[in-house]
């Protein structure tokens, strides 16, 4: 699988979180192999905002490229907190599931989404590893399969549930 790559459409007039999410894709699929294949298997888009700067991201995954472009697109998970909390989650200072269950984010799911929330938070985040703290790479491991588990399980629920809903109307006649 190639890595994505990655498109701020505005170049130079974007604003500075795109700049800095879409260059943390860039290193962190060039890095860590892994992230540049979940960004690639992920479609659909996430917004990141930062709730105290007033600023949103969308990052649309698309197979091949991640585009990044300043503002939100309609229908898209959410995971919105201070800016610092963002650059944390991004940093691999705090996992998703931590800033989650701590509130310093909040993820306001989409049904069209779970497949890119889950490839942008995999994608987005630096391995403990980076930082040599082999404790925290093994506790860091256990957290992702669990993410990973949620979200599949969440995914297969959803589907599950849409089948039911259109076999029920096959049925019916409508």
């Amino acid at each position: 699988m190639v890595t994505p790559g990655v498109v701020v459409p505005a170049g130079d007039e974007a604003s500075g979180l795109a700049t800095m999410l879409a260059d943390l894709l860039r290193d962190n699929m060039k890095d860590f192999p892994g992230r540049g294949r979940a960004a690639g298997l992920a479609r659909g888009s996430v917004v990141m905002r930062a709730s105290d700067r007033d600023a949103s991201v969308t990052l649309s995954f698309r197979g091949g490229e991640v585009v990044v472009t300043d503002g939100v697109t309609s229908g898209a998970p959410v995971v919105q907190g201070a800016w610092l909390d963002l650059a944390k989650l991004c940093s691999g200072q705090i996992s998703p599931v931590r800033a989650v269950v701590q509130r310093q984010l909040k993820i306001t799911p989409a049904a069209h989404g779970l497949t890119a929330l889950a490839g942008a938070s995999y994608a987005l985040s630096v391995p403990p590893s980076f930082y040599g703290d082999e404790e925290a790479v093994a506790k860091r491991k256990q957290q992702v399969q669990i993410t990973m588990g949620v979200t599949l399980g969440a995914v297969a629920a959803l589907a599950w549930s849409r089948h039911r809903r259109h076999l029920r109307r096959s049925l019916s006649g409508g």
